[in-house]
């Protein structure tokens, strides 16, 4: 499972950017797009296409959204300094937590469970550990096995307790939701505008949702850096890859952790999912990137609704389906 430096692309960090404009730039051709607001969010560079909306009621749903981010980092930022996920890794314990911090953390235990511990929102212990080793000695190998082997004994998704009143973590403990975050807060913005009554839009908070096709039918078109575009109409993409984020010098190491061995994991170069909850899509992104094919194979029944593309080292591309898929990718 992957954990993150502040100023990377899953951070949970939002930055909340107030300005929008009219200005083309986004991988989902922002020239058909009649209104687009460039902002950042979650430390990550975020766009939203408006198609068939005013410019009016475009800029009054892009000051909602940007509250709601806001909002959200009050529960699921790591480094904002009262959030309630940093005061759970202070106290190991949240009194009376919110909708939102509970919600995204009982996804993150529901997708722990079903993927066998390939996903764990208590990997933070292995990010802390790369991220000193390197500080000390950036030019290092990899971090001996003594020093991974102290970090794994804090990483266990199952010492996590969501109670009625209350939150509660392993004494050891530090959590992190960056490996569905980003996905988390793409729903909810994309539910805030569907709620005022918008479908012709493309959310892009560093996973991809679109409400609905454009005005003409047509799909939004989302680039890839090493494969074919995908077309999009509904549902959500996420991606995750491992040179995203290097750590030591010589990229040693990456932040997309195997929590089994607490290494960064090699199967694979990027892995995309397609599912309709833009945070289960994250999830899995993380989850699948330290599977091998068999292992994902294996998983594959257990996520009815996904779709997922991996490319190898070699360039080579494989997909699997797990129906039913709404058929709005491409």
């Amino acid at each position: 499972m992957r954990s993150d430096a502040p100023t990377r692309r899953r951070v949970i960090t939002i930055f909340a950017a107030a300005a929008a404009s009219a200005v083309a730039g986004s991988p989902a051709r922002p020239d058909e797009a009649d209104y687009v607001w460039h902002g950042v969010a979650m430390g990550a560079d975020a766009t939203i296409l408006f198609n068939g909306v005013e410019p009016a009621a475009a800029r009054s749903a892009i000051a909602a959204a940007a509250a709601e981010i806001d909002r959200l980092e009050d529960a699921l930022s790591l480094f904002r300094d009262n959030s309630e996920l940093r005061r759970l890794n202070r106290d190991k314990q949240l009194h009376a937590p919110g909708g939102d911090m509970r919600r995204a953390l009982a996804l993150a235990l529901d997708i722990a469970g079903r993927s066998g511990g390939l996903f764990d929102p208590s990997v933070q212990a292995l990010w802390e550990a790369h991220v000193d080793w390197f500080a000390a000695s950036p030019g290092a190998g990899l971090p001996p096995d003594e020093l991974i082997a102290k970090a794994r004994t804090a990483v266990d998704w199952r010492r996590i307790a969501v109670e009625t009143d209350s939150i509660r973590t392993g004494a050891d403990q530090r959590l992190t939701l960056n490996g569905l975050g980003q996905g988390y807060v793409t729903d909810r913005v994309a539910d805030l505008l569907y709620s005022r009554g918008l479908r012709h839009i493309f959310v892009d908070l560093g996973e991809q949702r679109a409400l609905g096709p454009r005005q003409d039918g047509a799909p939004w078109l989302v680039a890839r850096a090493d494969a074919a575009p995908l077309t999009l109409s509904g549902g959500a993409l996420a991606t995750s890859e491992g040179s995203g984020c290097v750590l030591g010098a010589s990229g040693a190491a990456h932040h997309l952790f195997d929590p089994r061995n607490g290494r960064s994991a090699t199967h694979w170069k990027t892995i995309t999912v397609h599912h309709r909850s833009a945070a289960v899509a994250d999830a899995l992104s993380t989850a699948l990137y330290a599977a091998s094919s068999a292992e994902i194979e294996a998983l594959l029944p257990r996520f009815a609704g996904t779709a997922i593309w991996a490319t190898g080292h070699d360039g080579r591309e494989r997909r699997w389906i797990s129906p039913p898929v709404d058929g709005t990718i491409g």
